[in-house]
């Protein structure tokens, strides 16, 4: 693990990690400078959040002040504890006029969006009257707290024995998130046990433990942000570690972002969709042969991720061995398994590496293309992936009542909420892409997880809205269907052509089977 250390090499935190409340000598003190100045509409005491989803700010008012004007405070991210024309506003809010009232007051004021990891701003601000003259002046007005960022990265399974501290490629993400702006990175080795089928999913707890020693470092009261980066079997790792998180969350993490980011994530398992592409010659055949047997014999679960994580994306490619030369001897290439069942309300993003010929493992291995392309830009909130994020809907639809007896290998797409009922026979969808992105809808019956078939073409408007009704019929029965979306503008080379995916649930045709 990556030392808690300032850049001279003394212990503790690189900078400071959370606000603290003023102590009264010094709240007089603010009182008695915005009194000289020009007397605040409200002296600002504290602001902290419990959720990630909002904040709660604490004050006092005063009534002479106001006169009867109406209260608003703004909702900032900073790169310091001080107001400036630099911060980004994250909210605005109107505060109920029993918000000026004389006295001391709490409010909890939402913030649409949430309050995603931003290492370049860690600072949380809450101004109030940000629009009026002298916000950026009184410090009386402005009250802040710091989230603490702390990084986790786990190398997936059957790694080299010879490589002590961890997979190359992990410890190198792990320095560029520090490089980035990331307080404190884990990268987690398990490189002993990653030989052995079915010892991927007790790594978690262990995890779990290293996770809670780096926040025992910290005080109690500090926000601590988690981004958990996992690859392959890496990201089963993480997410038994991020369930155990949710039975008993840390008090340093219930007020921060949990961010997940798999990496081809795939459980070793041959009942999961989505495996792996194999040559036909004899080398080929062999080579599914084991990995069939090796995946029979650990019994991974199926990844899915917890109901406490608050943004999701996923990187993966089908690409075929046969487009691999690098690779095509060794007779198989291992598939991310997707898509991946979500027990919460957390968006999922997933972005198909295949068109850049991404593999699972070597050189060309998604963790590679994550490394040169993303980690280098996470202060920056990863940009590319931001721009390429694809959302699609079903429209029109009511839920069904009707509930599946899944299988096992049916359980991935299950997970995708209540089955819709389309009226009629021709679905509609919509939703938001890349502006001027390709957007092409698929379809295909539930009953058979390898048929999908192309629905409609469609391009995203320049606000990136986009819609289809399909133009033909379909039969009555029970469908999936998911949406991809390509944009040209952001393919300016062949290690930018992501394929963007979401996929948009399960509808019937033909009437709710229940009713």
């Amino acid at each position: 693990m990556f030392p808690f250390a300032n850049r001279d090499g003394r212990p503790g935190p690189r900078r400071p990690v959370a606000a603290r409340l003023a102590p009264p000598e010094a709240l007089e003190d603010r009182l008695a400078l915005s009194t000289a100045a020009a007397a605040s509409p409200v002296v600002l005491e504290s602001a902290t959040t419990v959720d990630s989803k909002s904040v709660v700010v604490t004050y006092g008012a005063d009534p002479t002040a106001r006169a009867g004007a109406p209260l608003r405070f703004g909702v900032y991210r900073s790169a310091d504890a001080s107001f400036d024309p630099s911060d980004v506003r994250v909210a605005l809010y109107d505060a109920p006029s029993s918000a000026t009232t004389p006295g001391s007051h709490e409010l909890t004021i939402p913030v649409d969006g949430g309050l995603p990891i931003d290492v370049a701003r860690p600072y949380v601000l809450v101004v109030a009257d940000p629009d009026a003259p002298g916000a950026a002046a009184d410090p009386a007005r402005s009250a802040s707290f710091r989230k603490f960022t702390l990084g986790v990265v786990t190398h997936g399974g059957i790694i080299n024995k010879s490589w002590t501290y961890g997979s190359p490629w992990q410890l190198q993400i792990g320095r560029l998130m520090e490089d980035e702006g990331y307080d404190a990175v884990i990268p987690f080795n398990w490189i002993d046990e990653s030989h052995q089928p079915g010892h991927a999913a007790p790594q978690g707890a262990k995890l779990v433990n290293q996770i809670q020693r780096a926040l025992d470092q910290l005080p109690d009261d500090t926000v601590v942000d988690l981004h958990m980066i996992g690859h392959s079997q890496g990201a089963l790792v993480n997410a038994v570690a991020l369930a155990r998180i949710e039975e008993s969350t840390p008090v340093e993490l219930r007020g921060g972002w949990i961010q997940a980011t798999l990496l081809d994530p795939h459980a070793a398992n041959n009942y999961v969709p989505g495996q792996m592409s194999t040559s036909v010659n004899p080398v080929g055949i062999l080579a599914r042969e084991i990995v069939s047997d090796y995946q029979a014999r650990a019994k991974d679960p199926t990844i899915s991720i917890p109901a406490n994580v608050d943004q999701v994306e996923v990187l993966y490619q089908h690409t075929d061995v046969r487009d691999i030369h690098k690779i095509y001897t060794s007779g198989y290439n291992l598939w991310g398994q997707v898509p991946v069942p979500s027990l919460g309300d957390a968006p999922v993003y997933y972005y198909n590496l295949t068109r850049t010929s991404a593999t699972h493992s070597g050189a060309t291995g998604v963790q590679f293309w994550y490394r040169n392309f993303i980690a280098t830009t996470l202060a920056e909130q990863a940009p590319l992936l931001t721009d390429l994020r694809l959302e699609g809907r079903l429209m029109n639809a009511s839920p069904s009542t009707w509930t599946p007896a899944t299988t096992t290998e049916q359980r991935a797409w299950e997970n995708w909420g209540p089955d819709m009922v389309v009226p009629g026979d021709r679905p509609s969808f919509s939703g938001t892409a890349a502006p001027g992105a390709t957007v092409r809808v698929y379809y295909g019956p539930t009953v058979d997880l390898g048929e999908i078939r192309a629905l409609e073409v469609t391009t995203a408007d320049a606000n990136g809205d986009w819609s289809v009704t399909s133009d033909r019929p379909l039969r009555d029965g029970r469908f999936r269907a998911v949406a991809m979306a390509y944009s040209p503008e952001h393919h300016t080379r062949p290690a930018f052509a992501v394929v963007s995916m979401t996929p948009m649930g399960r509808f019937w045709i033909g009437g709710d089977p229940r009713a």
